[in-house]
């Protein structure tokens, strides 16, 4: 198998990097590679996955913790012969999950997480379809889609749900949505695959960012929203689920 890997460039995450490298004796191919390997937190495993985002169907991802906050990575520092065991024999189970698509001007993006649409000096005013059926029309901070993985991320810090990763949906919620009684808003929306997501925005010079990619005062008509057919693919580790991943980061 052909291996590319993804690292932070501290001596910790170099040293897990030439110990896998050994255990597996791997070849490595940054190109076209047949497993990649992320070792940082779960921002280094978004910044893999935009990297390869047009090879996803072709690729396993092996994701090890050295970072601050780890819902994507499945493995530990000390699960290096563990790894190594599993790529060898074959005897993988890995999960799935989908990333977002949007179609801004029309060009395609994708997100792992979450996209966010905001203005950094006033409200956001927007027009919100589903399925291009008129909604609501928001006065916000601005506005956040997200995936089910993503649904722990900034979206939970937004009062969103916290969605099971195995869950083909994504949602909607407003970031400090200014509510009176003319405005009347509804959030969080949880929708399931196959419905689409349109934002118009009323307020000229639109941010968007999409995970850790940035548009940045972009001439935005509108832009839709939908659950992607291209999904990710990651080495699962039988000993975590995602009740002990939800008790160790934000219970204890």
């Amino acid at each position: 198998m052909k291996f590319s890997f993804v690292n932070k460039k501290d001596a910790k995450s170099e040293e897990i990097k030439e110990k896998l490298i050994n255990k597996v004796k791997c070849s490595i191919d940054e190109q076209n590679p047949d497993v990649v390997v992320t070792i940082g937190g779960d921002g280094t495993v978004l910044d893999a996955v935009c990297k390869y985002v047009d090879q996803l169907e072709t690729i396993l991802f092996v994701t090890i913790h050295t970072g601050n906050l780890g819902f994507y990575t499945e493995f530990l520092p000390k699960d290096i012969d563990l790894i190594g065991d599993l790529l060898k024999n074959g005897n993988t189970v890995y999960h799935t999950y989908p990333l977002l698509e949007l179609k801004i001007n029309h060009n395609k993006y994708y997100g792992l997480n979450e996209v966010t649409l905001f203005h950094n000096r006033h409200l956001l005013e927007t027009d919100v379809y589903i399925n291009d059926e008129f909604l609501m029309q928001t006065r916000s901070n601005g506005v956040c889609i997200s995936t089910p993985t993503g649904s722990t991320a900034y979206n939970k810090s937004l009062g969103g749900a916290v969605m099971d990763h195995e869950v083909e949906a994504f949602q909607l919620t407003l970031i400090a949505p200014f509510e009176t009684i003319n405005t009347r808003m509804i959030s969080p929306i949880v929708l399931s695959k196959g419905n689409k997501i349109t934002i118009k925005p009323l307020t000229e010079n639109v941010e968007v960012s999409y995970d850790r990619n940035y548009l940045q005062r972009i001439d935005l008509k509108e832009i839709e929203i939908t659950l992607s057919n291209k999904k990710v693919k990651f080495v699962k580790n039988r000993g975590h689920s995602l009740t002990s991943k939800l008790k160790d980061k934000f219970i204890g």
